[in-house]
């Protein structure tokens, strides 16, 4: 009889044995098991966000960065002018980016121009023309890709007219993109004229009852080639559909809406995409009309301040092949850009909003830890125990002739047999306690997370960043959370659980070594 027959055949003769190892191993399996799957799904949910917000970065200032505030308080002067086209073209030169576009942006007080606003339509006991307290601020975004970077992204679609032309982009022609919404709000077609009337409120007019009357303007006329609609992203999970978001917050505190999403929502119907030729013309038009009608303004500027803010400023937008390309191409751009600016992508605030699924992952992280160590030395224990209830049979094999690398073998068979039965049914078990454990945790540290929101990243405040349109917050990162079988959950607890046996066997060997055959039988 080999020793392998022999193992069976011990394992079926010692049932009492055999059930108080099977008994150990499906405890501690269950504990290692029910961790294993929370680690993991931790892992997924944190993959499965950050894919959610896009493979999307840009550079600018950080001005949550304990430098850029020390340079703020010691008086030093913070501007990111030089971020110009050459470097951001060497930038976009990467391997790891896919497309790429920047920006120069502006906005405007209208007199003339009625904003849409999406919270109005979606409230139905709202009457109608009770948008008061509605921001007239107009968002205006240049691009130099003719084809939209935002139309790629999937955040709007073009459903009437025509992109930009690679011509009205070189030359700054004054076409421009609006949102069927807000044509619609304003009676606006394609081919139609628009004015972007720019104003000035005379500060010795600003307590007289028609001061609205008495503002100047600054009228630049525009030609609409074409109409985008927002697209409306919906979320797999709960079904619930969200705003397309943009990215540049301007005068958010005019805003009367009752959230950020509100706000975002307002802003994406009421952008106004040009060429950035044609926004720089614009701006730099108004800089010299406000000069005109409000010296006061500029009296203190010093010519080097003046020729800064005459200069484009562009805002780029680098959508990158794959999210495992982030933090390379942070790590290559990083020495190209001057020292105040930095990459910012747009998973840059998971950790923050996510706190409580970190929190999660680091203590699975410790008890696997745990569970290994203690798995490890109580089946070392309970096989000790056996063998030295066995010494005697121990001893017979030994002096029959057989190797003590075969008795190994044996008991190894044995306890293996045994184990592999109670960590299969722990796989099963192992997931619901994880899922139980995961769910009870969450909910209790859910009234106690910040309630923060990130629309498609929304991480810079009023830097302009650019977003793939999905709100991602606290509710969205917990509907991506899910506890299931994986082919990878299933292959990482076996491999971790018949190894964690595998060393206890091996170090119980250290007792058969010491076995001496003839002193057993004399004994």
């Amino acid at each position: 009889m080999n020793f392998f027959q022999r193992a069976i055949r011990s394992v079926a003769r010692q049932k009492s044995k055999s059930m108080i190892l099977f008994a150990v191993v499906f405890l501690l399996g269950n504990i290692l098991a029910g961790s294993v799957i929370i680690q993991q799904s931790t892992q997924q949910v944190e993959q499965k966000t950050k894919a959610q917000m896009g493979a999307i970065a840009t550079i600018g200032i950080d001005w949550n960065d304990s430098q850029i505030q020390k340079s703020m308080e010691d008086g030093t002067q913070v501007n990111d002018k030089d971020l110009d086209e050459k470097l951001i073209k060497k930038i976009a030169a990467s391997p790891y980016v896919k497309s790429y576009d920047y920006s120069e942006q502006a906005g405007f007080e209208s007199q003339v121009l009625k904003p849409y606003d999406p919270a109005a339509d979606k409230k139905a006991d709202k009457k109608e023309g009770a948008d008061q307290g509605v921001t007239t601020y107009l968002p205006i975004r240049g691009v130099q890709d003719p084809n939209i970077m935002d139309i790629s992204l999937g955040k709007i679609k073009l459903v009437a007219g025509n992109v930009f032309t690679a011509d009205e982009i070189k030359n700054g022609t004054n076409v421009v993109l609006i949102s069927n919404k807000f044509a619609d709000k304003n009676g606006l077609h394609v081919g139609d004229e628009l004015t972007i009337d720019q104003s000035v409120l005379k500060l010795s007019h600003i307590d007289e009852a028609d001061a609205q009357n008495k503002r100047k303007t600054f009228d630049t006329k525009f030609k609409v080639v074409g109409t985008y609609e927002v697209l409306e992203p919906v979320q797999k999970k709960s079904g619930q559909s969200t705003k397309a978001a943009n990215d540049h917050v301007v005068h958010a505190a005019s805003f009367g809406g009752n959230s950020q999403q509100e706000m975002f929502d307002f802003e994406n119907y009421n952008t106004i995409y040009t060429p950035n030729k044609a926004v720089h013309t614009m701006n730099q038009g108004y800089m010299k009309f406000l000069m005109a009608e409000q010296p006061e303004i500029m009296a203190n500027m010093s010519d080097e301040e003046k020729a800064v803010a005459s200069k484009p400023y562009y805002t780029p937008i680098f959508q990158l092949n794959s999210i495992d390309d982030l933090k390379k191409f942070k790590a290559d751009t990083k020495p190209l850009i001057p020292k105040l600016l930095s990459v910012q992508t747009m998973s840059d605030e998971f950790d923050t909003v996510a706190g409580q699924f970190k929190k999660l992952s680091k203590i699975a992280q410790a008890v696997i830890v745990a569970a290994v160590i203690l798995s490890v030395v109580l089946i070392l224990l309970v096989i000790l125990l056996f063998m030295r209830d066995r010494k005697r049979e121990l001893g017979i094999y030994l002096s029959l002739g057989d190797k003590k690398s075969t008795i190994i073998l044996q008991i190894m068979v044995e306890v293996l047999a045994v184990a592999s039965v109670a960590l299969v049914l722990s796989l099963i078990t192992g997931k619901f306690l994880g899922g139980f454990a995961s769910e009870s945790f969450l909910s209790s540290t859910g009234s106690q997370s910040v309630d923060k929101e990130m629309i498609g990243g929304g991480m810079m405040g009023t830097s302009a960043i650019f977003s793939t349109g999905t709100v991602v917050n606290a509710e969205t990162i917990a509907d991506n959370y899910t506890v299931s079988f994986t082919p990878f959950y299933i292959v990482t607890y076996l491999l971790a659980g018949l190894g964690t046996v595998i060393l206890s066997v091996l170090l119980s060997t250290l007792y058969i070594f010491k076995l001496k055959p003839k002193k057993i039988l004399l004994g």
